[in-house]
């Protein structure tokens, strides 16, 4: 297990299915988790093994056969783990010919329940995405159900979805992602900077498209616009070596220029010690809530886990350690300690901990976030506590609702108007027809998310 854990020693699909079994996890969770990892923390790395997800007891096309029918089903339930068995035995053949109307149905229903789940049901259905993105004959049908969900004009959750393109190499995706950095809607243009930055990092960018990723991490750099910070620095990290050099000489201030050197240099948000001292608190808290049989060690693995998922300079690094964190023992417990320094640090280090808290969950503190939703007087921090009901993945109960409700209707800021619809959208979709006296915009925003459905959760 040491060995596994250090990455000393690639464990076969195979050993990875028996761990789900006997710690009695969903099937399917580990192994989008390991191949997740592999992918996220080197880049160079070859693609993992071919999953063995399952041994099936029926012929391959007639078990693809089946899984077809029912994904294209909408009334016959699809868990993550039958998306990832449906991803690797669709993807064992060179050649799958299907109908049109075959692929548009499946691959509409992945993004769509993509959108809407979190934690290990999330994962296993990403995992699914990106085994079918990587096919040459399934990938034009997920590009084109992507396309579909991202040009609609009121999309609301667009990064799990625009993610997937970091794992498509060809050239059209690459210009795609260009395109949406100068998109007119602000979360598609931040989230392609996330998968610009991935994508850098995987070496897909050469000649002019470098060029123009140069000229954008020079631009934000110097005048920063919105909330795009910490991805400029993680997109400028992963820019090769000349460009990266170009970068760095148009900029003048002293103390930007050193964070941008720290941030390349270290891969780190924060100062080490502040990142050193952060993680190790949370991580101690955690053990220490977390029932054990036996007496242990400070665990240093989990340290590291802590640290990569708040300061981790690369997004999809940060991501990554959290949905580790979530599948662990431990994710409730570091939930509860992220909360803590999200609503006592500074509004760096604080919203650094909020970005944790929206994969890891609410925690046992869940009335805690709710009553920051509702009763502080800082949008800022109540439109965090918001998303983190929305993306809890739970549903509100009735008192929950309400508060949400009256924290929507009674703020002057868009924002918060936002993430409200959001928590109602995904936790009590039933209460976003009280939504008629917001301005139109916000209307139309209740409106998708009626059409889109609220959050999904797989039975066990």
């Amino acid at each position: 297990m040491s060995r596994w854990e250090s990455g000393a020693k690639n464990v076969s699909s195979k050993v990875v299915r028996g761990y789900e079994r006997a710690i009695g996890l969903p099937a399917g969770v580990l192994l989008a988790t390991q191949r997740g990892l592999i992918r996220s923390s080197d880049p160079s790395a070859p693609e993992p093994e071919p999953l063995q997800f399952c041994e099936a007891d029926s012929a391959p096309d007639q078990l693809v056969s089946e899984l077809l029918e029912q994904a294209g089903d909408p009334t016959a339930p699809m868990s993550g783990g039958d998306w990832l068995r449906l991803a690797v035995e669709v993807t064992r053949f060179e050649m799958v010919l299907l109908p049109k109307a075959t692929w548009t149905a499946v691959c509409d229903r992945l993004v769509n329940e993509l959108a809407r789940t979190t934690g290990g049901d999330r994962l296993r259905r990403y995992e699914a995405a990106v085994t079918l993105i990587c096919h040459p004959v399934a990938q034009r049908h997920v590009l084109a159900a992507l396309g579909s969900w991202l040009t609609d004009p009121h999309v609301q959750v667009v990064s799990p979805i625009l993610s997937l393109l970091q794992h498509v190499r060809d050239e059209a995706a690459s210009k795609l992602v260009l395109r949406l950095l100068d998109s007119d809607a602000r979360a598609l243009s931040q989230g392609a900077v996330q998968v610009a930055a991935a994508k850098a990092a995987h070496g897909h960018f050469q000649g002019v498209a470098l060029a123009l990723l140069e000229q954008r991490a020079i631009r934000e750099l110097v005048t920063p616009q919105g909330q795009s910070g910490i991805d400029i620095l993680d997109l400028t990290t992963f820019l090769p070596e000349q460009s990266y050099r170009r970068v760095l000489m148009t900029l003048r201030d002293a103390q930007l220029r050193q964070r941008v050197e720290s941030s390349r240099e270290s891969h780190c948000l924060v100062p080490a010690e502040v990142a050193r001292n952060r993680s190790r608190d949370i991580a101690s808290q955690a053990q220490s809530a977390t029932p054990t049989i036996h007496a242990a060690e400070p665990d240093l693995l989990l340290q590291r886990l802590v640290s990569e998922a708040l300061f981790h300079v690369h997004g999809a690094r940060r991501s990554m350690a959290a949905s580790l964190l979530r599948v662990s023992p431990y994710g409730a417990a570091v939930a509860d300690a992220c909360l803590s320094l999200a609503t006592r640090e500074s509004e760096f280090v604080g919203a650094r901990a909020w970005e944790a808290v929206w994969q890891l969950g609410t925690g046992t503190r869940r009335g805690h976030v709710t009553k920051l939703a509702h009763e502080h007087r800082h949008p800022w921090m109540q439109r965090r506590a918001l998303t983190a009901l929305g993306n809890s993945g739970a549903p509100l109960d009735d008192r929950e609702a309400a508060r949400v409700v009256d924290a929507t209707l009674t703020t002057p800021h868009r924002g918060v108007r936002s993430a409200g619809l959001l928590a109602l959208g995904m936790g009590s979709p039933g209460s976003l027809g009280r939504m008629d006296s917001l301005p139109a915009e916000q209307r139309e925003i209740a409106n998708w998310w009626l059409r889109v459905g609220p959050a999904l959760a797989d039975a066990g």
